[in-house]
């Protein structure tokens, strides 16, 4: 299944990044805002309107949002065990019509995934390794939302089937490995439910496990392990129970939106994605999730300093995130907006200062210039009242045309 390889998939690098600047830490006296005439910004083709998200326009849409909230409700790698605080490049965490495409392709791959999981409707997966070059262990947690605990119940039984008879790769491709051993069925003691199987010799774990009206994909995969021969079944199996003891934990309370009600539900209550710079059609590839909204919490997961982000998510009060053509913050104060600033767009080890946007004082750039490949080079930051947001591009240009832009949206929004 999980193709052993260095990193997932290669995909520019904006959250690991980006928020490792330094912060004003409060205490100071907040500057007044300088009054600026929005009409001198050069937002380039970018709109600098607010936008409008009521409800969703459509099913797809509606699964989405869906598959947002439970993010909000689901544990972070670090907190089923500490060690797992690097994320890296990966594709969506948003599960929506699929897993192509998703975090969980790179460890499970099943071409009759709609077939064996009947009222399928969603889901939101966690990654992260305990070795920040990825020579550790990888684990993924992923719960897939169904209609009701039996079609749950029965995916899960089905997707486990058909991996386990999958035929053994290289791991370099799709191409079949005889020599490989055949998989075998792993218990989980305390899940006697799960349905899980490994490779004897082979230190990775896949196991399927339905909880209500979900099913909880868990995936560990040891990197070094594998190369260097080595497998410890009662590592991986403990670690398949921390997993679902968390998760179940966090599902027991938690109802999702029953299948005919989904697009009734609004999108943006809190007005953040209204707030928040529009993705230019033209860019398309530059993102891997849909446009979203997230407690500090499930914001975490978007970036690769999860220990660092979280100092100043509760030093600055954050308590809602949304990901859209810029990252936007909500803090608790100005003043902590202001500090929120800083640690996205500020000086540190690996950047720069770069020029800010013309006519633009509450705005600040760097450019990156440390030795990850792949890594975006220009972010601009900037706030306004308790907001923060963060802009990036290859092209100083239009980092700074998006950072105006999305002033411009903060500014007139109600």
């Amino acid at each position: 299944m999980r193709r052993s390889s260095g990193a997932l998939a290669a995909l520019v690098l904006v959250a690991g990044l980006v928020t490792a600047g330094c912060g004003s830490h409060g205490g100071a006296a907040t500057p007044a805002e300088a009054a600026v005439d929005l009409s001198t910004l050069d937002v380039g083709p970018y709109k600098a309107e607010p936008g409008t998200w009521d409800k969703p326009r459509n099913t797809a849409q509606a699964i989405a949002m869906e598959a947002e909230r439970l993010g909000n409700v689901v544990p972070l790698p670090s907190d089923i065990d500490p060690a797992f605080q690097y994320i890296g490049a990966q594709n969506s965490l948003v599960l929506t019509d699929d897993i192509k495409g998703s975090v969980i392709s790179d460890f499970w791959k099943d071409d009759h995934f709609a077939e064996d999981g009947p009222g399928y409707a969603g889901g939101f997966a966690t990654y992260a390794r305990d070795d920040a070059h990825n020579n550790g262990t990888e684990l993924l947690n992923a719960v897939l939302i169904f209609g009701t605990p039996d079609q749950a119940a029965a995916a899960a039984t089905a997707y486990q089937a058909r991996a386990f008879a999958a035929p053994a790769t290289d791991g370099l491709g799709d191409t079949p490995d005889p020599a490989q051993p055949a998989n075998e069925v792993v218990p989980i003691a305390k899940y006697p439910g799960a349905h899980a199987h490994w490779r004897p010799g082979q230190q990775a774990i896949f196991s399927w496990f339905a909880f209500r009206n979900f099913v909880v994909f868990t995936s560990v995969y040891g990197q070094d392990a594998i190369a260097l021969h080595h497998a410890d079944r009662a590592v991986l199996i403990d670690l398949v129970t921390h997993s679902l003891d968390a998760e179940s934990a966090a599902l027991q309370n938690y109802n999702s939106t029953p299948p005919d009600k989904l697009t009734d539900q609004p999108m943006d209550p809190d007005g953040m994605l209204n707030r928040t710079l529009e993705r230019p059609k033209a860019a398309t590839g530059e993102w891997v999730n849909p446009p979203g909204v997230y407690n500090a919490r499930a914001a975490l997961n978007f970036t690769d300093d999860q220990k660092g982000d979280k100092v100043w998510f509760e030093r600055d009060g954050v308590d809602r995130f949304s990901d859209y053509g810029t990252r936007l913050y909500r803090t608790r104060d100005a003043a902590a907006a202001l500090d929120a600033r800083d640690e996205l767009g500020g000086g540190s080890k690996h950047f720069k200062p770069s020029e800010a946007p013309k006519n633009l004082p509450a705005a600040i750039c760097r450019e990156y210039r440390g030795k990850e490949l792949g890594t975006i080079r220009y972010y601009c930051a900037v706030n306004y009242g308790r907001y923060a947001a963060m802009s990036w591009s290859d092209q100083l240009l239009d980092a700074q045309q998006r950072i105006s832009a999305q002033y411009a949206i903060l500014v007139k929004a109600k």
